[in-house]
C-alpha cells in the first residue's frame, strides 16, 4: 500500500511538470518546485529502502518510524508549493515535528534522546522566530497569499519593518538548513539520531527547506533582496569557515558530515547570493549533485557500520576486503571536496563562476581557500588504503587511536544487500556520467529556472 501511495504522488508530480506557474488555492505549481517534489519523493522512497535492512540488522521494531517519514515529506511536500504564510507555517510545522520525533526514536542508540530534545528545544525557538516574522508581516501588510505581499512590498515607501519582518523569517529558515551561526544543533543531532535517521536529515529536509527559500527571495521578498545580502554573505562566511575548520578534529563520520554539511550549505547560499538566473541555476545544479553524493555515502556508511559505531579510523583497511566499496567510497569523498574534474567540481566551480561574475570577490577567495582546508578531512581515505586494520597505533589530530579488537573488518558488514548495491551503484553512475556527460542535466536545469523567474 506504501508503494502505491508513493507511486501515486510521483505519477502526479510527473503530470504537473508544466511550463507555467498555476495557483490552486493556497499552493503555487512551478517547474521548479515540481523538480524539487520529484527529488523529495525520490528521496523518500530511498530513505524507505534503506530502511528495511535497518529494521531487521539493528533490530529496529518501532511502527511509528515509517509514518513519521511519511508525515515529514508530506510537510515538505505542502512547503514547497506554498504560497500562503499560513500553509507555509503549517508545512513547515508538520515536517519539523517529525523529524523531532525521529531523532530520538533509536532508544538504544548512545545520545538519541540527547538529540531529540536538542533539536526540539532549539527548533521550538526557530518556529517561534519564524512565527513571529510571519505575524509581523501580516500585521504591516494586511495579505497572508504571497502574491499581495508581493504586492505591498514592491509598493510599499516605508520598507524597515518589512525588513525586519523578512528577516526573522529568514533567520527560522536559515535554522532549518543548519547554516552558520545558528548550527549548533546539527554536529549532536547527526551524532545522535540512526544512521538511516541522520541520512534522511541530511538529504530530503534540506531540498525542502532550500526550495521555499528560494520561493521567498525570489518571490515576496524580491522587491527587499538586496536588503537580505548582508545577512547571507555573512552566513556563507561563517558556515564556510566553521563547516570546513570545524571538521577537521572530528573523530566521527557522523559528526564529520554534520560539519560537511554546514561548509556545503554554504556554497548553496553563495550560489544564491547574487539573486541572478545563472547563479540560481548553479545553485540548482549543486543541490541535485549534492543529495546524489549525500546518498551515496550514506549508502556506505550504512553498509560499513552497526549500531553507533562510526569512528573514522574504523574504515581502515577495507580496500582489502571490499576493493569495489572503498572506490566508491574515495571518488565520493573526494568528489564531495571538489576535486577536479569529478562532479563535485562542477557544481563548485559553476557557483563560484556565478559569484565572480556578479563580483563577490571576497567571498569567492574565501570559498576556495575553505575548499582547499576541507580536503583535509575528506582525505581520511587514507585510512582505507594506507592503515593496516590488526597491527596499528596511530593517533594524530582528528583520529582517534581504536584498539586492534575493535577495528577492521570485526565492525565492517560483510558486503552491502541488493537494496543498496542498487542505490551505490545508481548514485556513483550518476556521478560519472554527469562529469563525462553535463549537458542533461545543465539544459533541464536551466528550463526549470528561467521558467521560474521569466
Amino acid at each position: 500500500m506504501l508503494s502505491w501511495y508513493l507511486l501515486f504522488f510521483i505519477s502526479l508530480a510527473i503530470f504537473n511538470s508544466l511550463d507555467s506557474s498555476i495557483v490552486i488555492g493556497f499552493f503555487i505549481i512551478q517547474p521548479i518546485t515540481m523538480l524539487i517534489k520529484m527529488i523529495i519523493l525520490i528521496g523518500t522512497i530511498l530513505i524507505l529502502i534503506l530502511s528495511l535492512e535497518f529494521y531487521t540488522k539493528e533490530k529496529f521494531v518501532e511502527f511509528e518510524y515509517p509514518f513519521l517519514i511519511l508525515f515529514a515529506s508530506l510537510g515538505m511536500l505542502l512547503l514547497v508549493s506554498s504560497n500562503n504564510l499560513l500553509i507555509f507555517y503549517l508545512s513547515i510545522e508538520l515536517f519539523s515535528l517529525s523529524l523531532y520525533v525521529l531523532a530520538a526514536i533509536f532508544r538504544s542508540g548512545e545520545y538519541s534522546s540527547e538529540a531529540g530534545l536538542k533539536y526540539f528545544l532549539l527548533g521550538a525557538l526557530s518556529s517561534g522566530i519564524l512565527l513571529f516574522g510571519c505575524s509581523l508581516l501580516y500585521l504591516l501588510s494586511g495579505e497572508i497569499d504571497f502574491y499581495g505581499i508581493s504586492s505591498f512590498i514592491y509598493f510599499s515607501t516605508d520598507q524597515d519593518l518589512l525588513e525586519i519582518a523578512g528577516f526573522f523569517i529568514i533567520v527560522g529558515i536559515l535554522f532549518k538548513l543548519a547554516v552558520a551561526p545558528f548550527h549548533s544543533w546539527a554536529p549532536d543531532v547527526y551524532e545522535g539520531a540512526a544512521t538511516i535517521v541522520t541520512a534522511f536529515f541530511a538529504t530530503v529536509p534540506k531540498i525542502a527547506t532550500l526550495g521555499i527559500l528560494i520561493s521567498l527571495l525570489f518571490g515576496p521578498f524580491f522587491g527587499i533582496f538586496e536588503e537580505f545580502q548582508l545577512i547571507l554573505s555573512l552566513c556563507v562566511i561563517f558556515s564556510l569557515l566553521i563547516g570546513s575548520l570545524g571538521g577537521i578534529n572530528q573523530s566521527k563520520f557522523k559528526r564529520l558530515f554534520a560539519y560537511s554539511a554546514i561548509s556545503h550549505v554554504g556554497f548553496i547560499l553563495l550560489g544564491i547570493l547574487p539573486g541572478s538566473l545563472s547563479s540560481l541555476h548553479a545553485t540548482l545544479i549543486y543541490v541535485i549533485l549534492y543529495i546524489i553524493m549525500s546518498f551515496n555515502t550514506f549508502s556506505i556508511l550504512l553498509t560499513l557500520f552497526q549500531g553507533s559505531s562510526n569512528f573514522v579510523t574504523q574504515v581502515s583497511g577495507i580496500s582489502r576486503f571490499h576493493p569495489i566499496l572503498a572506490i566508491t567510497f574515495a571518488f565520493n569523498l573526494l568528489s564531495l571536496a571538489g576535486i577536479p574534474p569529478l562532479a563535485g567540481f562542477f557544481s563548485k566551480f559553476l557557483v563560484l563562476l556565478s559569484a565572480i561574475n556578479h563580483q563577490f570577490y571576497i567571498i569567492s577567495i574565501i570559498a576556495v581557500l575553505t575548499s582547499v582546508i576541507s580536503c583535509f578531512y575528506y582525505l581520511r581515505i587514507k585510512w582505507m588504503y594506507f592503515k593496516h586494520s590488526d597491527t596499528y597505533s596511530y593517533k594524530s589530530l582528528g583520529d582517534l587511536a581504536i584498539l586492534p579488537s575493535q577495528a577492521g573488518s570485526s565492525s565492517i558488514q560483510q558486503a552491502p544487500d541488493l537494496a543498496k548495491s542498487i542505490i551505490l551503484g545508481a548514485t556513483f553512475y550518476l556521478i560519472l556520467t554527469i562529469l563525462i556527460f553535463p549537458n542533461p542535466l545543465f539544459i533541464f536545469t536551466f528550463d526549470c529556472v528561467a521558467k521560474f523567474l521569466i
